[in-house]
């Protein structure tokens, strides 16, 4: 199944809808709160999961809760030059550039169960989603709202600290 993906412009947090092939609203999502961030997943106003954002010191951690039962965590992994996410329980592999959104997720298997792409040159983000595995579609989905939120979390600290270091260089 594909599905595109169209989020209001918010700077810190993410709500929007996914769209199926024919145009239509198949789940939408909302931000319950703004500094640790809750993002609930809905398919016609039924909350199916939600995907909730860790206090950690240094490396940033996503927990992804599906029917109210935590499934899995999104982790960031230290390395030094690129970041690294990571899903221990599942054994879900993320391949290619999430942050210019074009990567794929692996099952267990090392089979490809999904591929993200955005499409650029948009004012809000719009990215589509080719699922693979229809059985997992609601944790593949609740998995790029992770990665989504784990994306927009890295850009507002990297323009925090941009705006930090050239006002202490005035």
């Amino acid at each position: 199944m594909k599905y595109y993906l169209k989020e209001n412009f918010r700077f810190l947090y993410a709500d929007g809808q996914l769209y199926d092939e024919d145009g239509d609203v198949a789940y939408t999502y909302e931000n319950s709160t703004l500094f640790f961030p809750q993002i609930n997943l809905y398919r016609e106003d039924f909350l199916l999961g939600y995907v909730k954002k860790n206090f950690t010191w240094f490396l940033r951690n996503y927990d992804i809760y599906f029917n109210d039962e935590l499934v899995d965590s999104l982790d960031q992994k230290f390395t030094f030059f690129r970041s690294e996410l990571e899903l221990e329980r599942l054994g879900w592999k993320i391949k290619g550039d999430f942050f210019s959104w074009h990567y794929q997720i692996y099952d267990e298997n090392d089979e490809m169960i999904a591929q993200v792409d955005q499409e650029i040159f948009r004012f809000t983000q719009r990215f589509y989603i080719d699922i693979y595995d229809e059985e997992n579609e609601v944790l593949i989905i609740l998995l790029v709202l992770a990665i989504n939120q784990f994306d927009k979390d890295v850009a507002a600290s990297s323009a925090a600290s941009s705006s930090h270091s050239s006002a202490s260089h005035n």
